[in-house]
């Protein structure tokens, strides 16, 4: 399973986010974090987990606990502006991921 988090960081509050993010390391640890080449401050979140308890719980982490709190400041829309989704791997109908 993959939990996906999206969210915008305004031109302005980039660079801030960015010099914030690299400097809290423990925050990422398991995630792929990346932005989007072509708008520059759309930010996602990878987080691959093996239960969809796993994913409820990070889930949770994201909208309610510590790195949510100190991010909101810079996500565009604040608390509402974080888009969160649970995804499951679905096989080809070759039997092929």
């Amino acid at each position: 399973m993959i939990l996906f988090c999206e969210y915008v960081i305004p031109e302005q509050y980039r660079e801030p986010f960015i010099a914030w993010a690299d400097a809290h390391p423990e925050l990422w640890r398991d995630a792929e974090l990346a932005e989007n080449t072509a708008q520059p401050g759309v930010f996602v979140e990878l987080r691959r987990t093996k239960t969809e308890a796993e994913a409820a719980e990070l889930e949770k982490e994201r909208r309610e606990g510590r790195s949510w709190q100190e991010m909101e400041q810079w996500v565009k829309g604040g608390r509402d502006g974080l888009r969160i989704w649970t995804f499951r791997q679905r096989l080809l109908p070759n039997g092929k991921v």
